[in-house]
């Protein structure tokens, strides 16, 4: 079968037709969908921005990208709307099922037409269209949230098959049918969980307590500002042996002066991008503590590799955070009184801290790729079923 796979990311195609990613849609991903179908196909929006261009994401053979122009702005959306449905309608044509990764734009104009044409539908619920807009950015992104919330709950009952990536938040946002094929199925790629033994005590009860966030520096709903402020606030005493270590790429400027003007610029480390893996795997093997603050999320895959490597883990009240997080150690989007409050009561308790490290290595495993794997298949018979029946 032939898979339409849909989503606003923008990719940069250099002049080989060699196709990159910033980050989100690394190679390995395909995989998952090669699992079911002989040829995938990628339908976002090109990029010519070297910032698109961090990580391969072409290179498997039965995987082809289709990438528009016609798309770079709000503007040229509504001026491009004849042509960017036409060049969806050929591909939809051209495939057996269309996945629209949402939200995103793309994805909605993908369930309009393939409605149209009466092709199976499947959506990957990834984050709420609300929080997602909201945090866009851009004055349109504010202004179009609350529309795009009704779209987006409107178009998922067009679905067949519906994948969420957690396992609460997002179906109660988007309920859909009770005949809707559903599944909760995180993207989320774990090879490697350390055990218990393998946990080094001295990340956990060390003098020096590293802190650690994962997320862009060009977007700010990862909350890194939230976390400034949280850490600015604690006591001097326990202050000095904090070392918060940011990994991610972009202009990190904004974080930096934000730390001046709190007074922590020495508490900062920060990393820049690390390559996903063996990289990533041995930098927080050495975190004493992994905090999520996002404004905005899905189900974030770097708290669940954080957890995979022992790191107890902070986190908001946003997206699928959770499902995966110590109900105790959650706090509001964007409330630092409440994220200072954790921290300081993980460093007086270092038992309790050591205590969450486990429970972290204890909920990753639900996010093996063999389990996933599992769970994936089970998900694809289902729809090979229902394929065969409506044939």
């Amino acid at each position: 079968m032939k898979l339409l796979f849909v989503h606003d990311h923008p990719f940069y195609q250099d002049s080989d037709g060699n196709v990159y990613t910033g980050g989100s849609f690394p190679q390995n991903i395909w995989n998952n969908y090669l699992l079911n179908f002989t040829n995938v196909t990628v339908f976002g929006r090109k990029s010519t921005s070297e910032k698109s261009k961090n990580s391969m994401t072409s290179g498997l053979s039965n995987v082809s990208f289709s990438l528009t122009k016609n798309y770079d702005s709000i503007i040229s959306l509504f001026r491009n709307n004849v042509k960017l449905r036409a060049e969806l309608k050929a591909l939809i044509n051209d495939s057996d099922i269309v996945l629209a990764r949402l939200p995103s734009i793309l994805g909605f104009i993908a369930i309009s037409e393939a409605t149209k044409l009466n092709k199976p539908i499947w959506v990957e619920q990834v984050g709420n269209s609300k929080e997602t807009f909201n945090t866009h950015g851009s004055l349109s992104g504010r202004i179009s949230a609350e529309l795009f919330e009704s779209i987006n709950k409107y178009l998922i009952r067009k679905a067949s098959f519906v994948s969420y990536v957690t396992d609460n938040k997002l179906q109660q946002d988007y309920p859909i049918e009770k005949n809707v094929i559903s599944v909760s199925l995180s993207n989320v790629i774990i090879n490697n969980i350390l055990t218990d033994n393998e946990l080094d005590n001295k990340r956990f009860y060390g003098d020096i307590i590293s802190i650690c966030l994962i997320g862009g520096f060009d977007v700010r709903y990862k909350g890194q500002d939230v976390l400034l402020k949280a850490i600015a606030g604690l006591p001097k005493d326990i202050t000095s042996k904090i070392e918060l270590n940011f990994i991610g790429k972009g202009d990190f400027n904004w974080v930096l002066n934000k730390a001046k003007k709190l007074g922590i610029r020495d508490n900062i480390k920060f990393i820049g991008p690390v390559k996903a893996g063996d990289e990533i795997n041995n930098f927080l093997s050495n975190m004493s503590l992994y905090v999520q603050p996002s404004l905005t999320e899905g189900m974030p895959r770097a708290t669940i590799e954080a957890m995979s490597m022992g790191c107890p883990v902070i986190g908001s009240k946003a997206g699928g955070i959770p499902d995966i997080v110590n109900s105790d150690l959650l706090h509001e989007k964007g409330d630092f009184k409440k994220l200072r409050k954790d921290i300081l009561y993980l460093l007086r308790d270092r038992d309790f801290l050591h205590k969450e490290a486990t429970n972290s290595l204890f909920k990753a495993e639900n996010y093996h790729i063999s389990v996933l794997t599992e769970r994936r298949t089970t998900f694809y018979k289902k729809m090979n079923e229902f394929i065969i029946e409506l044939n």
